[in-house]
């Protein structure tokens, strides 16, 4: 590795803490009359360690968990549940997982370091909204002057509020203040107490806020940007990625995985209360929380070759803003599962 790309490989280290082939083969061999014969290759059996997050992007997997899915073609998963995108991309960095989940951006970044993973699929859409107590704020020009505490400093929350400021004329770095200091559940136990009057959250918190604080939903960035970029649908805001040794060694298995993915978030969308259950169980969310956060948290399953448009377009528009959030370039279409 490039001592370029080791240096960008620690700044997506240092950001992502601000915020898991069935290879067909044949060998020639003679037959007892002299003639070559393929014969199939046995394969040694492949393990892979599939990692959910806690929080709601983790809520995916509920069903592949519960029931121990495995992808089979001499492949065998095991499940693990981190506390944080920093763990996965620690552990993607030296080999210990297979599939991961994370933030479209740093999947992006990392792919531009040369970490051999792909993106499968979009696993959640934008479910960010701005939320404030003071009844003045209902246009995104009015957060002009106001301390707005969100979480993920140098993560998508951070990015995209920034672009929405400035698309609106208000300076991020003179005309507001950007808090950092807690994370969404404390950031509700502040507005809570009235220590805070604004908040740029995701949801469950933003509803729970709603419900529980005198703050109410004022903005969506969801809607203000496909308004501003002239798109249809919310940003991508999960990517799933899948390292290339399983892609490469079980193709078949990769897939696998995806589809398995794909039928467990439309387990967990139809099914929200048993889902909830077993969301719990495997120490993702609490049931409470998780029945709450499984209608409103824009999980969704779009495969990379249909999500590869908004994901260039979103992150086209990270790197107009902050070449860094995206490792200084477009990822190719080796990015793309």
């Amino acid at each position: 590795m490039t001592r370029g790309k080791i240096i960008l490989l620690t700044t997506v280290l240092l950001t992502v803490l601000c915020f898991g082939v069935f290879a067909g083969g044949t060998q020639e061999s003679m037959s007892a009359d002299g003639s070559d014969q393929a014969q199939p290759v046995e394969q040694d059996d492949l393990k892979i360690v599939i990692a959910a997050l806690k929080g709601p992007s983790g809520m995916a997997v509920a069903k592949m968990v519960d029931e121990n899915f495995q992808p089979g073609f001499n492949t065998t998963a095991e499940y693990v549940v981190l506390g944080s995108p920093l763990e996965a991309v620690t552990k993607m960095t030296s080999g210990e997982i297979d599939a991961a989940f994370l933030p479209v951006n740093t999947a992006a970044k990392l792919y531009s370091t040369g970490l051999d993973f792909k993106l499968a699929a979009v696993s959640g859409l934008g479910s960010l909204f701005m939320l404030s107590s003071d009844t003045a704020v209902s246009e995104w020009t009015d957060l002009k002057g106001k301390t707005i505490y969100l979480t993920g400093k140098g993560a998508t929350p951070d990015y995209l509020l920034r672009y929405l400021l400035k698309e609106h004329g208000i300076d991020p770095e003179k005309d507001v203040v950007l808090n950092f200091t807690a994370q969404p559940p404390q950031i509700v136990q502040l507005l809570a107490a009235g220590k805070a009057d604004t908040a740029f959250i995701p949801q469950p918190f933003a509803l729970m806020a709603k419900m529980k604080t005198p703050a109410e939903i004022v903005l969506d960035p969801q809607k203000e940007l496909m308004s501003i970029r002239g798109k249809e649908r919310p940003f991508p805001f999960t990517a799933f990625v899948l390292s290339e040794r399983l892609i490469n060694e079980r193709p078949e298995a990769a897939e696998a995985v995806a589809s398995a993915l794909d039928n467990s978030i439309g387990w967990v969308m139809a099914n929200p209360e048993p889902a909830a259950e077993v969301i719990e169980e495997i120490g993702i969310l609490g049931a409470a929380v998780a029945k709450m956060a499984i209608p409103v948290s824009g999980i969704e399953f779009i495969p990379a070759v249909e999500s590869k448009t908004m994901v260039e377009d979103f992150l086209q528009m990270l790197l107009e803003l902050d070449p860094v959030s995206v490792g200084g370039q477009l990822p190719d279409e080796g990015f793309y599962f």
